[in-house]
């Protein structure tokens, strides 16, 4: 499996994949911040958590686009960006496949967009999978993440999200409205709403190391997952036979009294770069006071001046080999 690509692994008695991810699933169960930080997508057959995990879908450069849905809709997040389709992605060298079979996701990093004109925000890409997932091992590698002030990038099953400056990621889950399935802050090396660090997870200290793989293990008895940074990916990874049984501890385990598979079900994934909105634009002035400033009163709208004036600050992106 060459660093860099997606891929999934399906449980070879598992139910079917069902084509639509139902929105009314996505009440927040809780964030989980922790050492985790990569794109590389794989999931698994046999028995869930044991046998060998046999390849049913691999993201790659011969591919990688043509597997995703190009969403340009108003962000529902009330990010300061403007989603483009497939077309303008690629006229616009927003996404593209290098000569070195490196795949990129970028935003606008040429034109001005100032809050003041009623732009809606800067373009961008928000790619969703055509493919939705039930269970699985998931194996995410990527090589570079978008980072700068005012950012909000994600893979979602939000196994990779932050914003601006941070350096450490967060892991997010969510379930019916109604449901409160409790996570044990043990058997893991994460803490539940504390930022204990697994190295080079999020962030400039991310790029810096060229990035790493994230794992995610899925089932109906628990949600797993790990950080392994570059240089320290299991050989059982790079071989194309992944072993959760050789990974070791996980960042993130969890598990329990919960229905899993009541709460967890048909996945996409989405992969985009955001602006500001609800969550980047909500800290902005709070949590990265050393961002720039404008004279606006509120941290988003600070958050839309700098994103929208500021072009060459977004040479950043989402960097798959």
């Amino acid at each position: 499996m060459t660093p860099g690509s997606l891929a999934r692994m399906l449980p070879a008695l598992d139910k079917v994949c069902r084509s639509e991810w139902r929105s009314d699933r996505r009440s927040l169960l809780n964030s989980i911040s922790c050492s985790v930080t990569d794109l590389r997508y794989i999931a698994g057959g046999g028995v869930p958590g044991s046998a060998p995990y046999q390849l049913v879908d691999d993201y790659n450069s011969t591919n990688f686009f043509d597997k995703f849905f190009f969403f340009n809709s108003p962000d529902p997040t009330n990010g300061y960006v403007q989603y483009v389709n497939k077309s303008v992605a690629l006229q616009n060298g927003f996404v593209n496949v290098s000569n070195r079979g490196t795949m990129i996701i970028k935003p606008d990093t040429t034109n001005v967009y100032p809050r003041y004109s009623g732009s809606p925000g800067r373009p961008s890409v928000r790619l969703e999978s055509l493919n939705a997932y039930f269970h699985g091992l998931f194996i995410y590698d990527t090589t570079h993440m978008p980072v700068g002030c005012g950012v909000w990038p994600a893979y979602w099953q939000d196994v990779i999200e932050g914003t601006s400056l941070a350096t450490l990621n967060s892991v997010s889950m969510y379930t019916g409205p109604g449901s409160n399935c409790s996570v044990a802050g043990s058997g893991c090396k994460s803490q539940l709403r504390n930022m204990t660090a697994l190295p080079n997870n999020y962030g400039a200290p991310f790029n810096n190391n060229q990035g790493g793989v994230y794992v995610t293990e899925w089932t109906s008895s628990f949600i797993k997952i790990w950080w392994f940074p570059r240089g320290r990916v299991p050989a059982s990874i790079t071989a194309g036979t992944p072993d959760p049984s050789q990974f070791g501890i996980p960042a993130v385990n969890a598990q329990g009294a919960c229905d899993f598979d009541a709460n967890f079900e048909n996945h996409t994934i989405i992969i985009n770069i955001d602006f500001c909105g609800s969550y980047a634009g909500s800290v902005y002035t709070s949590s990265y006071p050393s961002c720039p400033q404008s004279n606006a009163t509120a941290g988003n709208e600070r958050c839309k001046d700098f994103v929208g004036d500021n072009p060459g600050q977004w040479n950043h992106m989402w960097s798959f080999t």
